[in-house]
């Protein structure tokens, strides 16, 4: 990854902070703890392998047992449910962020731009999941991710009034 290639990356990581605290803030209002950890940018590409993050956040019911770990990504798309989604399947992550991390996310959220809805993969549907090459508009490389069909997956508005 070149230098030019890494600066986008960091923009891309900033900007999905916002879909992070909005899934967060509506998980919250439903009676969940939360916690997000802080974001540790790699200073280059190179360095990249030393600040993989240990998750986006955590959630988790009073009383009710472990912290669940959640991977939220903001998709530069605006969607309001399975009506408008724009795809065949919702794609999870990339084939090695998943492997790296699977029994250990609960859930894997797409946050629409407008922050108005989500749409929810949970670790439980991965039997049901495929791999899919595609490739990456932000990267312009070819990448293998995980896909769910959308009948294992859960939309749902977020927007908290």
């Amino acid at each position: 990854m070149g230098a030019d290639q890494h600066a986008k990356f960091i923009e891309r990581l900033r900007g999905s902070r916002r879909g992070v605290f909005a899934f967060a803030y509506w998980l919250s209002a439903r009676g969940h703890w939360i916690e997000i950890p802080s974001t540790e940018e790699a200073p280059t590409a190179a360095d990249h392998l030393d600040y993989i993050d240990k998750g986006d956040l955590f959630a988790w019911k009073a009383g009710f047992g472990r912290k669940l770990r959640i991977e939220v990504k903001t998709l530069g798309i605006t969607f309001s449910g399975k009506g408008d989604w724009p795809f065949p399947e919702v794609f999870v992550s990339s084939v090695a962020s998943v492997d790296r991390a699977l029994e250990e996310v609960h859930a894997w959220v797409s946050v629409s731009n407008d922050l108005a809805a989500a749409v929810i993969v949970k670790q439980t549907t991965s039997a049901t999941w495929s791999k899919t090459t595609r490739l990456n508009r932000n990267t312009g490389n070819a990448e293998t991710f995980y896909s769910a069909p959308l009948e294992a997956v859960q939309f749902s508005p977020i927007a908290v009034g």
